[in-house]
């Protein structure tokens, strides 16, 4: 490559977060920064950016919610299921968040961060997953925001 895409970021800090849901059952969540790009140069804000971002949960069933699941039929890979959801509150909670440091010769560099934050939680009583546990579904809230940092005593 002409140009040095893969170094424009440095991974600085991330953090898991989580979900305590009222059936007892906890769902880890992460954020992954895969990319980021300027989209604008000179704005309100100063640089605008255009954040690629992807996330994932992982699911630590309660007991309950085991015995629940057991008999239910695996979801087949694929498929899509309109049926059988109901919402589960949320007990507690804390929102996951991964940051970098970008650097561009352009614009310098900056801190980026997403952060999600964990706002609704539904589980499937029709079916459960491929590895026998509930199937649970998180809708989250993405905040990316992002600040110019100085070159001193900043890694990267």
């Amino acid at each position: 490559m002409s140009v040095d895409i893969i170094n424009k970021l440095k991974f600085k800090d991330s953090k898991l977060g989580y979900v305590k849901v009222s059936d007892g059952s906890v769902i880890i969540l992460r954020v992954a920064i895969v990319d980021v790009r300027v989209r604008e140069e000179a704005s309100p804000f100063g640089v605008e950016f255009d954040v690629n971002a992807t996330g994932g949960v992982s699911v630590y069933p309660s007991e309950d919610a085991l015995k629940e699941a057991s008999s239910k039929p695996v979801i087949k890979p694929g498929k899509i299921v309109k049926e059988g959801w109901i919402q589960v509150d949320i007990i507690e909670k804390t929102s996951a968040y991964e940051e970098v440091i970008y650097h561009d010769e352009r614009v310098g560099r900056y801190l980026v961060r997403v952060e999600i934050e964990p706002i609704m939680v539904s589980k499937n009583t029709l079916y459960k997953t491929m590895q026998g546990i509930p199937w649970y579904v998180v809708r989250w809230v993405p905040k990316i925001t992002w600040s110019r940092v100085e070159d001193k005593g900043v890694p990267g």
